[in-house]
């Protein structure tokens, strides 16, 4: 264990890539399934099955074959630039929870009562308006708890990324590993640290619901039902 520890420093650098990869990629995942969501539910046939295929493209291999293909493949391409390994991680990553976070969104959408998007055309709102004004805040309290869950996933998916060169925990755990041959200590450490970071992304999702409008205004309502004379009187009657 003491010889792990000498690396702590080394580690402590790795930990600070997989949490800047990851919020990169739950950041640009959240944006992508914010647009792709409401493409599925798209009047037009063209856009909606054209988002459906894109999400199911996406979503077929495997994420590892995606981040081989965008950071070795494509570069061989004349007019393809060549990536760096962080950035080709986090496009890779944040398209594949864009592709999953978009199927969270349209549900959440679709659980909107329809009565709150005739009203907005009754108002004379336009269809981005009664998405981003009135349909989205409502869906969020649905969406948020879901997409924290497949945040949680991603901060694990990071652990690819070591694999295209990125020097993340993973990475630089292996190269402890393969120096001072502590192969239990080492990733059981490991184990610890993406439980941690686990919980964080969760701890902050559960901050986000709760700061959700209409989360907020739910609680005050429970509260002033729980304050009102007479709530605790049994025949419901003010002493």
């Amino acid at each position: 264990m003491e010889a792990v520890l000498e690396y702590w420093p080394s580690l402590a650098r790795g930990l600070l890539v997989t949490v800047w990869v990851a919020f990169c990629t739950i950041s640009g995942a959240a944006l992508g399934a914010l647009v792709l969501g409401p493409l599925r539910l798209s009047k037009s046939p063209a856009v909606r099955i054209s988002s459906m295929l894109f999400i199911e493209i996406i979503r077929g291999p495997s994420a590892l074959v995606w981040l081989f293909w965008v950071f070795y493949v494509l570069p061989l391409m004349p007019w393809v630039p060549r990536l760096s390994p962080v950035m080709a991680s986090i496009i890779v990553l944040s398209l594949l929870g864009a592709a999953y976070g978009a199927e969270i969104v349209r549900g959440g959408i679709e659980a909107v009562h329809r009565g709150q998007t005739d009203a907005c055309h009754a108002l004379g709102l336009n269809k981005i308006q009664s998405l981003t004004k009135v349909v989205l805040p409502q869906a969020l309290s649905q969406i948020v708890p879901a997409f924290g869950s497949l945040a949680r996933d991603m901060v694990r998916w990071t652990s690819i990324v070591s694999f295209v060169g990125v020097q993340d925990v993973l990475y630089v755990a292996n190269n402890v590993r393969s120096q001072t041959f502590e192969t239990a200590t080492v990733f059981c450490l490991l184990a610890a640290l993406y439980w941690i970071l686990c919980l964080v992304c969760a701890a902050a999702f559960q901050a986000i619901e709760r700061a959700l409008p209409l989360n907020r205004a739910l609680r005050a309502a429970r509260l002033r039902v729980q304050i009102a004379p007479g709530a605790d009187s049994p025949a419901g009657v003010a002493p």
